[in-house]
Order: structure tokens, then sequence, then C-alpha cells
């Protein structure tokens, strides 16, 4: 969508709050000390686990890196039995990489696609269950049936250069549906849901999915996808797993029923991404896989994948009620208001944001031991030149919670459009950029009693 000239739609509105969210700024900035590291610039993207066995198996563009949970993990120093927490999981890096070092992990994300993605890449198999695996690819060809489940997926027909294309990947996904064995089977289909996005004329773009008539055709899927199943195959007999097997949940920090299955488990380490307060929908951006991984089966069941537990996207009503009132964000939301915004909606989305966020922060640090650490991957926004601020923001908040902020490292700069920042005149430059916020918990406190 193209952007909208900026125009100012309450002048009395932005003279009014302008001061105030400046003024919040500065005291943010003295408030927390942020140190620039370039060592973690490469580190905070996923590139870098497109070469390494196991992690490569999907693509999950806003996911990080394992060599930055390797390095986050190190300073831990955990002892045995105690559990690496992600409640924002995505494709399973955090929970693969306690595995690859003997500890165990819990992983919560409320995306099927990514729970399912992560759920199989910390599966341990044994031996017959690689030797099903290989005699399933031997045998791929000769088991190929069209599936008697076509998703009702209304871009189905158009999503794929030519009909060929699409009835191979409808015999694929015949050919997974009918494995028995439900590891077997579920390593399958996590091969067909990767190669999805590849043989369709479609891309990820942004907050979605767009047409691609640029794109490299495969004109023969079923060869392609025994090329990711050896490719698969292959990491799983070149690694040794560990017998530490992620503990990975579909659904959201914030559902108490979730929390209370793991708040007995001795949880020392917390790493994780959330979603950021950019209007990004992910059930948009992973809509082909939902539909044809068979996730997905009407539009009612898709609506409910993308009602947000996090309130960080527009594209479906959620409750704007307020639990936890924040002057900050307020004045921040108010003065996004003031301009020609795309959706009406955009500061109430802020504000639930962070009220979410809140809560996810409050549970989070209930289930946490004592004396254990919590580091957040974030990078900041903005909307008409507000910028919002996130990673200083949700530092302040885990502070008022009892974390100790420990420091916050600026990993790398984000893009910034010349408007973005106008209005703040160059002076919080640094503003734009993805940040890890590093807390601990050191002890009891009145938060925590609220929840006892």
């Amino acid at each position: 969508m193209k952007s909208e000239e900026k125009k100012i739609t309450n002048e009395q509105k932005k003279k009014q709050v302008l001061p105030k969210y400046l003024n919040h700024l500065e005291n943010l900035k003295k408030k927390f000390d942020v140190k620039k590291n370039p060592e973690y610039s490469e580190l905070v993207n996923f590139s870098k686990n497109e070469e390494i066995p196991i992690h490569r198996w999907i693509k999950f563009k806003e996911g990080y890196s394992a060599p930055l949970v390797r390095k986050l993990v190190d300073e831990e120093r955990l002892g045995e039995n105690e559990y690496v927490f992600d409640p924002f999981v995505g494709s399973g890096t955090t929970c693969l990489v306690a595995q690859e070092k003997g500890y165990p992990s819990i992983g919560i994300d409320i995306l099927p696609v990514a729970s399912f993605a992560s759920k199989v890449k910390t599966t341990i198999y044994s031996k017959q269950d690689r030797k099903e695996i290989k005699e399933n690819i031997k045998n791929l060809r000769e088991n190929l049936v069209m599936t008697n489940k076509v998703p009702k997926f209304r871009v189905l027909e158009r999503m794929f250069f030519t009909e060929s294309q699409k009835n191979q990947m409808l015999k694929i996904k015949g050919l997974w549906e009918n494995i028995q064995n439900e590891k077997v089977r579920d390593f399958f289909r996590l091969a067909y849901i990767s190669i999805i996005e590849d043989v369709s004329n479609r891309k990820k773009d942004g907050n979605g999915i767009k047409y691609d008539k640029n794109k490299e055709i495969i004109d023969d899927p079923i060869s392609y996808y025994e090329d990711k199943l050896f490719s698969m195959y292959s990491d799983l007999m070149g690694l040794e797993r560990s017998n530490e097997k992620g503990l990975i949940f579909n659904g959201s920090i914030l559902d108490e029923e979730i929390t209370k299955k793991i708040k007995d488990k001795k949880i020392s380490s917390v790493i994780f991404s959330p979603p950021y307060a950019n209007c990004f929908d992910y059930a948009e951006v992973y809509k082909m896989e939902l539909w044809l991984g068979g996730f997905v089966e009407d539009y009612s069941d898709f609506d409910n994948f993308r009602n947000p537990a996090i309130r960080s996207h527009v594209n479906t009503k959620f409750d704007k009620n307020i639990i936890n009132k924040n002057k900050i964000v307020n004045d921040i939301a108010e003065l996004i208001s003031a301009y020609n915004i795309w959706n009406k909606d955009i500061p109430d989305m802020v504000k639930g944001y962070f009220d979410d966020m809140t809560e996810a922060l409050k549970n989070i640090f209930r289930i946490m031991d004592s004396d254990s650490h919590c580091k957040i991957i974030v990078a900041n926004s903005g909307y008409k030149g507000v910028l919002v601020p996130t990673d200083l923001i949700l530092a302040d908040i885990s502070q008022n919670i009892g974390f100790r902020v420990e420091k916050i490292i600026h990993a790398r700069d984000i893009r910034a459009s010349s408007q973005q920042m106008k209005e703040l005149h160059g002076k919080y430059d640094n503003l734009m950029r993805e940040s890890i916020i590093f807390l601990k918990k050191e002890g009891e406190n009145y938060e925590l009693s609220r929840f006892t």
C-alpha cells in the first residue's frame, strides 16, 4: 500500500501532546543506557539459520539466528534440569539450541504453522522413525494421491503458475496425509509446508504476500519436494540429537491454562522476540502455509487464527479495553491520532499492544525462577513520524514489574524514511533500531504476589 502524504488532522491535539511526547523520549533515554554493539547486528535476523542443519528446515524471516541464542544461553551457565523458555517461539530456534546444548525447553506460539515447525524440529526420531522416513522417501512417487481435503482457499486457483504445479502440490498433500506414523507424517508435512512459497507465484512482502511475475517457475514440485526431504533426512542422520525434547504449545502466554501447565518447571532462562508494534498480521503473511498445510479448513478458522493474542495489528476486531494504563503509551497513541494514519484503530492497537505485553511480562516474571535472566529481542516502530520506542517502554514496564534492567544493546539500525524522522528534527535518529533488552529477576516482589 502506497503511503499517503503525511498530514496533520488535529493541530490542537498535536500542539498539546507533542511536548509531552518529546519529554517522555528524553526521560526514557536518560533512564536507560543503550549501547550500540555491531557484534549482534547479523545475529538478530534469521538469515544465518539458512545453512544450519535442522534450523534450515523452514524459513521464518521474522526469527533470529541460532548463533544469537547460543551466545545468550552460554552466558547463563545453566544447571541440569533448568529450562530455557520462549513464550513467542516462532519456528523454534530457542528451543532447538537449548536441545543441542542438553537443556530442557518450553516454547509457545499462537500461530499454528510456527508451533508445528518448532514441534517437528525438536522431535527426537528413533531408529525406526528414521527407517520409515527413508522408506517413505524411496516410495514417494508410487504413494502420491490427490488429497481429499482440497483447501477452500479462494486464492488456490491463482497461486501457482500452472495447473500442473497445483495438482502436484495437492498430490503431495495427499501423500503425507496418508502416512500413519505421526512423527513421520509431521516430518513430511513440514517439508511440504516449507516449499509452498517457493513453488507458488507469490512471495512474502511486508505485511502479506504478493504476486511475483518474475519468480523462477518450479515445473516439477514433486522433484523439488524430494530434494527437500533428502536434505532434511541428511540433517537427521548427520547429527546426534539430545534426549531433551522441546515442550511446545500452540497458544498464548496470556492464556492462564497454558501458564498453569509450566508454572512448576524450573525456568532459568527466557529468550524471546515478541510481535512488534508494527501492524504485521502473521496469519496474513503465512496464509498460504495455513491453508495448504491443513491448519485451516474454512474462513471462520482463519479468522480465529488471525485474532491477535498480542494486539499488534488491525486486520481484525480487537478488545479496546486497557488493564494496565500507561501514561507514556497513551500520549504516544494520542500524538499518532493527530495525523492522517491509514487506519483509525492504530492508536488503540498501540495501547493494546503494550497492555498485552505488560500482562505477558507479568506472567513471565511469575513463572521464572529467582536470580534468572530474560532477554527480549525487539524493534522500534513509527507512524507518521511518531516514533514508538518499544525497547525503552518495555524496559520501563519490566522495571515496574520487578525486573532489574541490566542493559539494552542497540543491535542494528532499521530503515526509516526521511518523513519518519522529520518531526524529531534528526535528534533521535538512533531510536530507529532493533535491540536486545537484558533483564534479571532477582527475587519476589509486590507484582508476583498478585498471582498467588
